[in-house]
């Protein structure tokens, strides 16, 4: 389903919707903004990129080497964190 079509979704059902529905869209939506291919946990972040442990991407975070834009806290599942899939630094970590 497009963006758009789940607003006109929203627009046509937001009165007669239940919680669960609306959640169920709004989750839709979440996976349309933020692909999960493309968007990932910082321990699925340290397996796919041979990452020892996920304090150092924390550490990363924290220094400016993970650009603010490519990191997404997600508060309606436990403010779990969410990185781009790209790689950030050149070498390992020591």
């Amino acid at each position: 389903m497009r963006l758009a079509a789940l607003r006109q979704y929203l627009r046509d059902r937001q009165h007669s919707m239940t919680q669960k529905e609306l959640d169920e869209v709004l989750d839709m939506i979440a996976l349309i903004q933020y692909p999960m291919d493309q968007w990932v946990t910082i321990s699925e972040y340290c397996k796919r990129f041979n990452i020892p442990n996920t304090q150092t991407i924390t550490n990363w975070i924290q220094r400016g080497i993970v650009p603010k834009e490519n990191v997404l806290t997600i508060p309606e599942y436990n403010n779990i964190r969410l990185i781009k899939a790209v790689p950030y630094h050149n070498s390992q970590p020591s």
